[in-house]
């Protein structure tokens, strides 16, 4: 599986046989998706540069997209996906959405977050995920915060078998 930062919003998730994108906006390269999710209502959306596209999907509710798993959870106006791709369970969302609904969120092996705008960074902690990893404007803030060694990539691979013990913290750039 690899997540990959494919703008500033905008992220690509890719399973064995499967892709989705979260969020697409206007200034993102072409990308193949075989589905669309949206977390939150940006003014510069754009999926016109997704092919392949089947689905969007953006409102509450359990989907599932070429064997990608999809649950769309309602954050306050926005909302928190929770992605099962090829066994390894992600919740993507930002950093705001995912503090305030956190306590409805089972445990996940990686945790997404657009760091976008300033929220109780430790809530990240809480979710006990191996792997956390941010993206948007403050992402590099929170690793500081977290006290963790931060670790800098354009796209994150792994798989359910190679995910670490220990927490590890990504920032996608």
């Amino acid at each position: 599986m690899d997540i990959i930062l494919i703008g500033e919003k905008s992220i690509r998730v890719k399973g064995k046989n499967a892709s989705v994108v979260i969020n697409p906006v206007t200034g993102i390269s072409k990308t193949e998706a075989e589905g669309i999710v949206i977390t939150e209502n940006y003014p510069d959306f754009s999926d016109s540069k997704i092919e392949g596209s089947r689905i969007t999907i953006k409102g509450p509710g359990e989907y599932e997209v070429g064997g990608i798993k999809i649950s769309l959870i309602p954050a306050e106006g926005k909302a928190v996906a929770r992605l099962n791709v090829d066994n390894v369970s992600v919740i993507v969302g930002s950093g705001s959405s995912i503090e305030k609904i956190k306590d409805k969120i089972e445990g996940s092996n990686i945790v997404v977050f657009n760091a976008e705008s300033e929220f109780n960074y430790s809530s990240l902690s809480s979710l006990e995920a191996s792997v956390i990893i941010a993206y948007g404007k403050l992402r590099e803030e929170v690793g500081k915060s977290l006290g963790k060694e931060v670790v800098s990539v354009s796209k994150f691979s792994t798989t359910a078998d190679k995910l670490p013990t220990e927490m590890q913290f990504v920032i996608l750039s």
